[in-house]
């Protein structure tokens, strides 16, 4: 069983990719069987991957997906992921993420403007 990756110092936890990396940014999840897990997200020059137990789950455009980061409406969807907005938790909606086995796990703000920043 893997580890969700962790932030430690000046690196990820399992790997060698220094914290200042700016064309990854990682998101902790949890499993519809309640494990946590990392969601990964690699920024090229026009698009972000998301990557999820060491597959590529959807590759989206990069102007697209900062459009909808900066003014969410109406889902996003990818490939085997989905960006909504999750009404439950905050009644202006905040956004949620969706892949095969995470079911709209809710990102909290500082997560989101992390998010926003890289891409």
């Amino acid at each position: 069983m893997k580890r969700a990756r962790e932030w430690r110092g000046d690196l990820v936890i399992g790997t060698q990719i220094p914290r200042t990396d700016r064309t990854r940014c990682y998101v902790e999840v949890v499993t519809t069987s309640g494990r946590a897990a990392a969601v990964e997200f690699r920024i090229r020059m026009d698009t972000v991957e998301v990557w999820h137990h060491d597959h590529c789950s959807g590759v989206f455009d990069r102007e697209e997906l900062r459009s909808w980061l900066a003014h969410p409406f109406k889902p996003l969807v990818v490939d085997e992921v989905a960006f909504s907005l999750d009404r439950m938790v905050d009644h202006n909606g905040r956004v949620a993420l969706s892949l095969p086995d995470v079911m709209a796990w809710t990102l909290s703000p500082l997560t989101l403007a992390n998010l926003q920043d890289r891409v």
